[in-house]
């Protein structure tokens, strides 16, 4: 049986040395293939358009890349004064949050996660997640309400999609199949009122239901 193709990544990032760092951490990861290192916006858009990764990872100060946050997969680099950029990416549809600074371990697992379609909350980067959602998103109290009129399944859910698993990671842990994982996800996300997982996945941080890191 031939191997599945590698993970085509996208590094558009300002800074050169983390630019160069997060290409090197990648460009070593069995089963992910480098595309392209860019350090601006202008380029990133031309390396889409030529090269067609399933992930980029975007360093927020560049700033959007036009109508590309749904496919490929945007993981947004977070940095620690950056609240109002991560709102706006989150409600643009980003598939994940890393710090720049992220272990290489969690950002291939992030990577890997996007470009199989799960919107994933990096342990790293919550804390600057929720901190932007309780600063900058609607009444706190509100949001909490919400989480605890969830049944006991559903908090154990919400508690799964805040530490980052996936569904196939959650349905192994339930012992139930994945499409019943897929159908709770989806009930706990519309209870909540959210846009989809990862914002379910900062009240469960909020109520304290998770610990980052």
């Amino acid at each position: 049986m031939l191997p599945p193709p590698p993970v085509r990544v996208l590094v558009a990032e300002r800074d050169p040395a983390v630019r160069a760092r997060l290409a090197a951490l990648l460009g070593a990861a069995d089963g992910i293939e480098v595309v392209g290192a860019v350090p601006d916006a202008t380029a990133a858009r031309v390396t889409l358009r030529r090269r067609l990764p399933d992930v980029v990872l975007l360093d927020l100060r560049l700033g959007p890349l036009g109508p590309v946050f749904r496919r490929p997969a945007v993981v947004a680099l977070v940095t620690f004064d950056s609240d109002v950029r991560i709102l706006r990416a989150l409600h643009d549809g980003a598939a994940g949050f890393l710090l720049r600074t992220a272990r290489r371990n969690e950002l291939i697992k992030v990577v890997r996660l996007a470009a199989d379609g799960h919107v994933v909350l990096s342990p790293d980067a919550s804390r600057r997640l929720v901190s932007a959602a309780i600063r900058l998103s609607g009444p706190r109290d509100e949001r909490l309400a919400r989480v605890d009129r969830l049944s006991a399944r559903e908090r154990e859910v919400l508690v799964l999609v805040g530490s980052a698993l996936s569904n196939a990671e959650i349905a192994a842990r339930l012992e139930v199949a994945e499409p019943v994982v897929r159908s709770l996800v989806a009930q706990v996300v519309r209870k909540l009122g959210c846009a989809h997982r990862t914002e379910a996945g900062l009240l469960a941080y909020e109520r304290g239901l998770c610990r980052p890191g």
